[in-house]
């Protein structure tokens, strides 16, 4: 493989289940932890949540293919495991790479595997003692996991004079091992040891020339004797060298660079012709070195560059012979012996500002970088060490034309092969780093992510605008701007519903600001959660920093739901108001201010709407509006919105606005009335709470033969009275009908009403 680049491969599930889980699916290992190139390789990713795995994200290069392991029994259903084909072409480089698997739950963490051109058997569980212990036949590579307290014994038959290499890739994978490997003859004397090595961090390796034929044992713990399904490893068996880096450590791109192998063990390595691509996402490049009859290859990580390539020309340990560099440059270099210091000589203009960064151990070299920068007659200006993960920068403005040098050097005076660097003067500009909190997201259908993202400025105290880039078109985004003067923003994304469950989907955060005259750009580093993710890991491989992965769940759950009540709303004439309350029913753990809208009322009409607040389940609503409406119905809604788990939500209840008169009269006989007798009637009036004055009633339409009130006081506060009603011995018999009109005062405005017809029965004593 010629490049790695960041690919999203989807792979279409075979089937998915109507109750899959909402959570998110978890990696905890793959096996075999290598795909072999030129031919398919079945992974298998066992973890959690893994059911209805629909697509995968790997840092393979784009002409690798990935898809669900055919003939496979229910695979992409099981909740624990499922398996990949993975294909590779024969150019494809060893190196680690990157995979997350995507489900209609969401997107998981990245987990590391190799590329390796060693075939893979697994470790067999029971190899605990020299006597059990697993025989293995190299070039070969062995999955394993190391026991709390325990050891693994594999059984090595060798010849006279056969060489082996050994190494242990477990942290390098993210592991949680800290691994000691031991090689030992048959009665269990030790041959070769390693536990931690330079360029490769907590990983060991050795190579051994037996002398003899025979048995021999490798041993392989963790160095703190703990151990778990968390402490994977993948032991390495063939002739291959041990090698950290190229060298020069940097390509050009777009040309075709010529390169050593550096490392302890080498030797008879011929030179590497590698063709840097123009495009290099991420500025790292798999390189792969083999023996040329060996078994296995190295893996090597090539810079690419696009600056102009030195390369330090020797002798150049004092001053006076210090390799002379024209500004800007690239220089690469390495510290042949222990003590071995080199110079470079610069000229520079007063004024001139250049960052001087080293890059070392983040590229596989054991150098532990230490610069310093001195004017022409010796005088110490500044210096710089790697500390941390860092490889060193030092910051400074010259302060007149001249020349100055520039002496390089490890920090413990330690030297060889391998102890090759970079050191680049770049240009000073003002400008931000950014960083993101997590690796990965997970947002429901059609939901909202909120993520925080922190700047660091350098000499820019301006706004930096964020955008998204590599989701995919219709994001819209809230609080993107970290305004002048600020560390931070949460930056809110709000996906379209058209991002489907289960796709593979990765983003990342852009900053960009105008600087003066020129234009910066920023992307979102992610090191921090990979390094706590990998146990530690201090360099992620390739095409993870900054890449964020982007999970589509189901759509959020409802958590509140909105009534109208009444259902009903009277809307009271001449009084020109009306109420109601809005309940609301929280639910799945929602118990936040809930924000209400009336839309929809007749013109002229408004609510005086407050929110239901945190802790409570409804308000009442006051209509207020013209007096002079007619009578008659009219539709309108609530609108409640409220967020819950960042996750915005709007829930409309429908309701009626009836505008009715300020009260009512009503009239309802006791019984039928008879000849020549009478009759008790209730009359009863329905105020509305606005109306409390006395209701004066009148009759109208009384039927002949028949006697009532001429007026009927109600009084304040009253709201029924009784009367008699008298027919005339002589009245018809049968049904007759009367009306009531009732008059009262509502807002110091006489308001007449009549009763609907008041059926009057009329019977023989």
């Amino acid at each position: 493989m010629s490049r790695t680049i960041a690919a999203a491969l989807v792979i279409a599930s075979t089937c998915f289940t109507s109750d899959l889980p909402a959570q998110p699916p978890v990696i905890s290992f793959v096996q075999p932890s290598a795909a072999l190139p030129g031919q398919a390789t079945d992974l298998v990713v066992y973890g959690g949540n893994l059911a209805g795995a629909a697509s995968v994200w790997t840092t393979l290069a784009a002409t690798a293919k990935v898809e669900l392991t055919p003939g496979i029994e229910g695979n992409g259903t099981k909740a624990d495991n499922v398996s990949y084909r993975v294909t590779l072409p024969a150019e494809a480089q060893v190196g680690i790479y990157a995979l997350r698997v995507a489900t209609p739950g969401g997107i998981s963490s990245p987990r590391l595997f190799m590329i390796d051109d060693l075939p893979t058997v697994i470790d067999n569980g029971a190899n605990k003692t020299l006597q059990t212990a697993q025989p293995l036949t190299p070039p070969v590579a062995v999955d394993g996991a190391c026991e709390p307290e325990s050891y693994d014994f594999y059984k090595l038959t060798a010849t006279a004079g056969q060489r082996i290499s050994v190494e242990v890739v477990a942290r390098r994978l993210g592991s949680a091992l800290d691994p000691v490997i031991r090689l030992l003859d048959a009665g269990g004397r030790e041959l070769a040891y390693s536990d931690d090595e330079g360029g490769i961090g907590a990983d060991g390796r050795f190579a051994y020339q037996f002398a003899a034929a025979g048995d021999y044992y490798l041993e392989i713990r963790d160095i703190r004797y703990q151990g778990g399904a968390s402490h994977r490893y993948r032991l390495r068996v063939g002739d291959f060298p041990l090698a950290n880096t190229p060298f020069p450590l940097s390509g050009q791109k777009g040309t075709t660079s010529k390169l050593s192998v550096a490392g302890p063990k080498a030797d008879g390595m011929p030179p590497l012709n590698v063709l840097v691509p123009a495009d290099v996402p991420g500025g790292r490049l798999a390189v792969g070195a083999k023996y040329p009859q060996g078994q296995g290859s190295a893996a090597l990580t090539l810079f690419a560059s696009s600056a102009l390539e030195q390369v330090e020309i020797e002798p150049n340990d004092t001053p006076e012979t210090a390799t002379a560099i024209t500004l800007p440059f690239a220089v690469n270099g390495r510290f042949e012996t222990p003590k071995d210091r080199d110079f470079f000589e610069i000229q520079a203009k007063k004024g001139d500002r250049y960052l001087i960064s080293g890059r070392t151990r983040s590229m596989g070299s054991p150098a532990d970088l230490f610069l310093r920068l001195y004017k022409a007659d010796g005088a110490l200006l500044v210096e710089a060490e790697d500390a941390g993960t860092d490889d060193g920068v030092i910051n400074y403005t010259f302060p007149e034309d001249g020349v100055y040098r520039l002496m390089a050097e490890d920090l413990l005076r330690r030297g060889g092969p391998e102890f090759v660097y970079r050191i680049e003067f770049e240009p000073y500009r003002p400008g931000f780093t950014l960083v993101v909190d997590a690796d990965k997201f997970d947002a429901p259908k059609g939901g909202v992510l909120v993520l925080k993202v922190t700047a660091a400025r350098i000499d820019y105290n301006g706004p930096i605008n964020l955008a998204v880039a590599g989701a995919g078109d219709g994001i819209q985004l809230a609080n993107n701007v970290i305004l002048e003067g600020k560390p931070d923003t949460q930056l809110s994304i709000t996906l379209p519903p058209g991002f489907d469950q289960g796709l593979c989907r990765t983003m990342s955060i852009v900053g960009t600001a105008k600087i003066g005259e020129a234009d910066f750009t920023a992307v979102a580093s992610t090191l921090t959660p990979l390094r706590t993710l990998l146990n530690g890991l201090p360099y992620p491989p390739a095409g993870l920093d900054g890449s964020i992965g982007l999970g589509i769940g189901p759509a959020f759950a409802d958590f509140f739901q909105l009534a109208v009540e009444p259902a009903v709303v009277p809307f009271v004439q001449v009084v020109g108001a009306g109420a109601f309350t809005t309940k609301a029913t929280k639910i799945n753990g929602f118990d936040d201010p809930i924000t209400l809208a009336v839309e929809g009322l007749p013109p002229g009409v408004s609510a005086t709407v407050a929110p239901i607040e945190k802790g409570k389940a409804e308000v009442a609503i006051q209509l207020a509006g013209p007096g002079a409406m007619a009578e008659g119905d009219h539709a309108f809604r609530v609108v409640g919105s409220a967020v819950f788990q960042n996750q915005p939500k709007k829930v409309v209840a429908a309701g009626v606005l009836r505008v009715v008169k300020p009260f009512e009269v009503t009239a309802t006989p006791a019984g039928a009335v008879n000849r020549g007798a009478a009759q008790k009637m209730k009359i009863t009036i329905a105020r509305n709470p606005a109306v409390t004055a006395a209701v004066s009633v009148k009759f109208k339409n009384v039927p002949a033969g028949i006697a009532v009130p001429a007026e009927v006081t109600i009084a304040e506060g009253q709201n029924e009275v009784e009367i008699d009603v008298t027919a005339a011995a002589d009245t018809v018999v049968g049904s007759t009908t009367l009306t009531l009109v009732a008059t009262t005062k509502v807002k110091e405005k006489a308001v007449t009403v009549e009763s609907l017809p008041v059926n009057l029965q009329v019977a023989m004593p």
